[in-house]
């Protein structure tokens, strides 16, 4: 599943912690709906978050 970083919390909801990874359900054209570490989904501003980038060699063997 692809995931957002919160860059910033200028609006955002206390639950959201800069630089914290978030899952992406699904993506708007202005907005993402996230779900936080309680599994709670929200609807934030695409300006508040940015898309984090996948990698396939996160492990030590990389």
């Amino acid at each position: 599943m692809k995931k957002v970083i919160c860059r910033n919390n200028e609006g955002n909801e206390f639950e959201f912690n800069v630089g914290e990874e978030y899952e992406l359900d699904r993506e708007l054209d202005t907005t993402y709906i996230v779900i936080n570490k309680l599994g709670n989904k929200h609807t934030v501003f695409k300006t508040h978050f940015e898309p984090v980038e996948e990698t396939e060699n996160n492990g030590p063997n990389s």
